[in-house]
């Protein structure tokens, strides 16, 4: 054949090609010090936006919602309510998450994936539900409903989840004594790593959902072993950390009702 057939069904690639550019590797980066090139006590860059579902014209939109992005984390939550409970004699309001990954979130799925989200749902709502005025609400159910999009990191993926859930229930209007700011940190080499990533293996993790505005901890949630002393540094830096977290929450809030 004197020329070249063209497939009118597919793009054609380019004519001539280049060789990329290769950058340093995982493993040689991690070998200097952390994946992306953050500081030890650097998280990775946050967006959060409150109300982009509730902003929808369709007629079950939310009282509430917020997207929360994190490096590579991604995570939306609608909050619905407060609305009327199945328990009509109930003297506070009941708070109920409902945690899932979607299907394209992780690297690869586990088989107990569906137990996993169960149990998180249940610590999620006991986490984010004492920062709620309950007792505001009789006779109704607070619901939020959480989609991880994107996963990087189980401990910071969590922790995105509770920036996400206060983000939304604010949103809503929901009665508050504080918003929960939440950060995870790793134990590698002695050193406490604020906000791993899946690539950056710890010995130990720890997450703390924390009020700035009453200094209060909502939860703590520990992964490995180590000694008392060193486990009471990482729930002190974490809490440092959970302040400079809210005040992006406060941002993102203000942002809103501009």
């Amino acid at each position: 054949m004197s020329g070249a057939v063209n497939d009118r069904r597919r793009i054609n690639g380019p004519a001539r090609s280049v060789e990329p550019i290769y950058t340093a590797t995982v493993l040689d980066s991690v070998a200097k010090g952390r994946s992306d090139g953050r500081g030890l006590d650097h998280m990775r860059p946050i967006y959060a936006k409150a109300g982009p579902i509730s902003d929808a014209q369709t007629t079950a939109s939310a009282s509430g919602s917020a997207f929360y992005e994190q490096g590579s984390i991604r995570i939306s939550c609608a909050v619905y309510g407060p609305r009327s409970a199945r328990k009509p004699n109930a003297r506070r309001a009941h708070f109920v998450c409902d945690f899932q990954y979607a299907p394209f979130a992780c690297s690869k799925r586990s088989p107990t994936q569906s137990t996993d989200e169960h149990e998180t749902s249940l610590w999620l709502s006991n986490t984010v539900g004492p920062a709620i005025r309950l007792e505001m609400y009789p006779k109704s159910s607070i619901d939020a409903y959480v989609t991880v999009i994107e996963s990087d990191g189980k401990m910071a993926t969590l922790a995105a989840t509770i920036n996400c859930i206060s983000l939304a229930l604010a949103d809503a209007g929901i009665e508050m004594y504080d918003t929960v700011a939440a950060c995870s940190m790793g134990l590698r080499d002695s050193q406490w790593i604020v906000d791993c990533t899946h690539q950056e293996n710890a010995e130990c993790s720890v997450l703390v959902a924390y009020m700035p505005s009453v200094d209060e901890v909502t939860g703590v949630l520990q992964t490995g072993k180590t000694t008392l002393e060193v486990h009471e540094q990482g729930v002190q830096l974490c809490t440092n950390v959970c302040v400079r977290v809210y005040a992006v929450i406060c941002r993102a809030l203000q942002a809103s009702v501009e």
